[in-house]
């Protein structure tokens, strides 16, 4: 499942011989549209599903291989809670790759292929920080606001000062933990239900 910015691709709809952009397949104001069986660039066949969420900058267009619905928002929806955060992660918020200036492509699977490591690492670290009982040593928040790879990040950090080893890593949870918020407003805007006035399935 993946994003369509508005504009990019064409679009064959069904059998009939209607091409257009995504653009021309938005909805209005908080209306979403479903559209199965669809080939982008004349040869691939998936299926699309645009809305117009309320609260959002921008449209949405989520193309997928499986039957468009109202799921497919729900599922495209956990991206901001998830997958943003980790791409923020690569850039400014930890690794700032953009400022390496590499622009040779072996040279940036090498670096990805290290940068793997060190969060690999550094969540290992931060998840063993909760349990442990050292979260309020590394995070002021009153429930966990950091991720687990700022957490660990951060115990790095304090094992380098203080000259300490590293812990012996330990076997996860199989469970997954509650997602960090370092607010109240944040939680809210990532438990948001996601809702339409008007769903429109285009069946042909």
């Amino acid at each position: 499942m993946g994003q369509i910015l508005p504009g990019r691709g064409v679009f064959g709809l069904g059998r009939t011989l209607d091409y257009s952009t995504v653009e021309h397949l938005l909805p209005p104001a908080q209306q979403a549209y479903l559209f199965p069986n669809v080939s982008v660039l004349n040869a691939i066949a998936c299926h699309l599903a645009t809305a117009t969420v309320a609260g959002t900058k921008d449209a949405w267009a989520v193309l997928s291989d499986r039957s468009p619905s109202l799921q497919t928002f729900a599922l495209y929806g956990q991206r901001f809670g998830g997958i943003e955060p980790h791409f923020k992660d690569y850039k400014s918020a930890a690794f700032g790759v953009l400022q390496s200036g590499l622009r040779d492509a072996q040279a940036l699977s090498c670096l990805f292929m290290l940068l793997d490591c060190a969060s690999l690492i550094a969540l290992m670290l931060g998840r063993m920080c909760v349990p442990d009982g050292k979260q309020s040593q590394l995070d002021w928040h009153g429930q966990r606001g950091l991720s687990f790879l700022q957490l660990g990040l951060r115990a790095l950090a304090r094992c380098c000062y203080q000259r300490l080893l590293l812990p012996l890593f330990r076997a996860l949870s199989k469970h997954s933990p509650p997602p960090a918020c370092a607010s109240h407003r944040k939680h809210d805007t990532l438990d948001c239900r996601i809702e339409f006035s008007k769903v429109t399935n285009f069946s042909y």
